[in-house]
């Protein structure tokens, strides 16, 4: 996370600041571009006014508390999300524990408490499908009465749309589960993207001739559909967990990644391995962003090890053309 920008998990933890707080309240799951609507003028507003962004989200989701049989997959870490968060200019990314205290506050006192009584809101931002307060009782309509009451401006946004559909987390895991990472990329702004530490593996890529970094990846995660998949991977800095597409000072490789069970070597645990294209060296230990292009083809058993062989070569030149349309400095080396 940029220095820039700090990850509070409460309100006591805000920086105060004179120019006083815009905040915006949503779960920001993927930053996509419906949330990137928001954010903007988030930002632009507090800057304008001097004053200091803050953005509020959630964890666990409030569904995961709630009705956790219905609890959505997360598209990112709660890391990840404050990195991309810094990285769009934003001064603060308060994560409010969402525990059963909180979940019983009413929509006044979620207001009065919280919003006016500790973050001193000058400004509220909001989706238009916004919905807080025990039950979920308050709307977006509900908060624009109640903030007014201070004198709060609430600004609610209404859904962006990209090719006739409206962009949601909810449309970009529909989308990742069916393998369909560009068009996920598309609602989201940039490449899905996730991020994970390099842990030993079993080596046997190495012996195929494609070493890979296997990667760490959190519970609970929403991957795309198994498969083989053009990638391009970022090695981070310390202390960061992702990165957006326009930072420099960062390394980025281009590559091919399996994810999957590994079939045919009797895998069962499903498995995130990326091979570098052009990398010399030893990864473990670092964290890799891997940003997920095209999907090349379905996982699938093969009779051994020399067909499996044969297949990756054939993977591996897949990947580079798709690679040389997507970035094509990733194929210098």
């Amino acid at each position: 996370m940029g220095p820039e920008m700090e990850l509070v998990r409460s309100v006591e933890q805000v920086p105060r600041h004179p120019g006083g707080n815009r905040v915006a309240i949503g779960m920001w799951d993927g930053v996509h571009l419906g949330h990137q609507s928001i954010l903007r003028a988030l930002v632009d507003s507090a800057r304008a006014a001097g004053g200091q962004s803050v953005v509020m989200g959630f964890d666990p989701h409030p569904m995961a508390l709630l009705r956790p049989e219905e609890a959505p997959r997360h598209l990112q870490s709660v890391e990840e999300r404050a990195d991309v968060l810094a990285a769009l200019g934003v001064d603060v990314h308060l994560v409010i524990p969402f525990t059963r205290e909180f979940a019983d506050l009413t929509a006044d006192q979620f207001v009065d408490r919280i919003l006016i009584g500790d973050l001193c809101a000058r400004q509220v931002m909001v989706g238009f499908n916004f919905t807080f307060g025990r039950g979920g009782r308050g709307t977006a309509g509900t908060l624009v009465e109640l903030c007014a009451r201070h004198g709060v401006e609430v600004r609610v946004f209404e859904p962006v749309r990209l090719g006739g559909e409206t962009v949601s987390s909810t449309a970009v895991r529909y989308l990742l589960a069916a393998g369909e990472v560009g068009r996920a990329g598309e609602l989201l702004g940039r490449p899905f993207a996730l991020s994970g530490e390099v842990i030993p593996g079993d080596r046997r890529g190495r012996r195929l001739g494609f070493p890979t970094a296997n990667l760490n990846t959190a519970a609970g995660r929403q991957l795309p559909a198994p498969g083989v998949y053009a990638v391009r991977v970022t090695v981070l800095p310390p202390g960061r967990h992702a990165v957006l597409p326009h930072e420099g000072g960062v390394t980025r490789y281009g590559g091919m990644l399996n994810l999957g069970t590994r079939p045919t070597v009797g895998g069962t645990g499903l498995r995130v391995e990326v091979h570098l294209f052009g990398f010399q060296g030893d990864l473990y230990g670092r964290r890799l962003q891997v940003e997920f292009v095209r999907r090349l083809r379905a996982e699938r058993a093969f009779p051994d090890l020399d067909a499996l062989a044969r297949q990756l070569h054939q993977d591996e030149r897949n990947a580079r053309a798709a690679l040389a349309e997507f970035d094509p400095s990733l194929l210098s080396a």
